[in-house]
């Protein structure tokens, strides 16, 4: 079975921007989500929401990237958090202790209400 390849995209719901990743997240393709965290906290947009409804597979090398994303936004005074995980990828997070790094919603909506609540 081939997976689909890692994709990022990026959309904003009032002052929160949302990033979507899906695909695979490993070694190969992590660069790429931690860009797209870095260029929002280097822009001024420390509110962010990451949905990895289409995340299948996220590596170590994912978990960094999630972890330095969360660290950046914090440090300029906002926050990353997570919404929408697959099973597989809950597991991960869930297994590496990240559960309790992280606010974690189920729904988009749910993490970017939880923003201006």
């Amino acid at each position: 079975m081939v997976s689909a390849p890692f994709q990022v995209s990026t959309k904003q719901d009032r002052d929160v921007d949302i990033i979507l990743f899906s695909g695979r997240m490993d070694a190969n393709s992590s660069p790429e989500g931690e860009n797209a965290i870095q260029s929002l906290v280097r822009s001024g947009r420390t509110k962010i929401v990451v949905n990895a409804s289409g995340l299948s597979y996220i590596s170590s090398s994912g978990l960094r990237v999630l972890l330095a994303g969360l660290k950046q936004a914090r440090q300029a005074g906002g926050d990353l958090r997570l919404a929408c995980l697959q099973p597989q990828v809950r597991d991960v997070i869930a297994m590496t202790g990240f559960n309790r790094i992280f606010t974690i919603f189920e729904q988009e909506e749910q993490a970017v209400g939880s923003f201006f609540s």
